[in-house]
This record gives structure tokens, C-alpha cells and sequence, in this order.
């Protein structure tokens, strides 16, 4: 591969980070954090993944902007809550509540 092909890749691949929503914030259950949680976005057809951290922080990134869902999965619980992709970072902060039944992801 040339050097030029080379730089033409890493420009490309970092214009289309650039436009990706990078979607970000912390999950807590009754105040502390939900560490080790599976969180999945749900954007249209893609579905990038990852954990939370010590601190119940996630950071995603999503390839299109509109209306989205966050799944998290954590100690046989499935909880789901609503958010927004945007073109620049957004921050979403959920509270991880039990709601009739059912678990739920409710924004801070």
C-alpha cells in the first residue's frame, strides 16, 4: 500500500468518526454506580456495544443522529431507556429503577 492510499484511509475513517454520535454518560441503581453493566445502542440497523466502568460510566458511538435506545443488561436485569444522536457528544445520565414489574433505564 502507498503512503498516499495509507493517508487517504486514515482521513477518511477520521472524517466519518467525526460525524459519528458519541454518546456518553453514567448508570446508577439507588445512587451508587452499576459497574460491569453490558450496554448496547440501538441506532436504526447498527448496535455498538460495551461495559461500564468502575465508576458506571459507558461511552458509545453511533454512525447516524436520530432516536435511539440504550439496553443495559446487568445480573440477569434488562433495562431499555430512550436518548438522541447527535452530531456532537452528548451526555445521557440514567437511573436504573424498577417500574411495576419491569426494570427501566429513567434519565437523571
Amino acid at each position: 500500500m502507498s503512503r498516499m492510499t495509507a493517508w487517504l484511509i486514515i482521513g477518511w475513517v477520521s472524517v466519518e468518526m467525526a460525524r459519528a454520535g458519541h454518546l456518553f454518560g453514567r448508570i446508577l441503581e439507588n445512587g451508587q454506580p452499576v459497574r460491569g453493566a453490558g450496554v448496547i445502542l440501538r441506532c436504526g440497523s447498527e448496535s455498538p456495544g460495551g461495559t461500564t466502568d468502575p465508576e458506571g460510566m459507558y461511552r458509545l458511538f453511533a454512525k447516524t443522529a436520530g432516536a435511539c435506545t440504550l439496553e443495559v443488561n446487568v445480573g440477569g436485569r434488562r433495562a431499555v431507556g430512550q436518548l438522541y444522536s447527535y452530531d456532537k457528544p452528548t451526555a445521557y445520565d440514567f437511573d436504573l429503577v424498577q417500574d411495576g414489574g419491569r426494570w427501566i433505564l429513567r434519565r437523571r
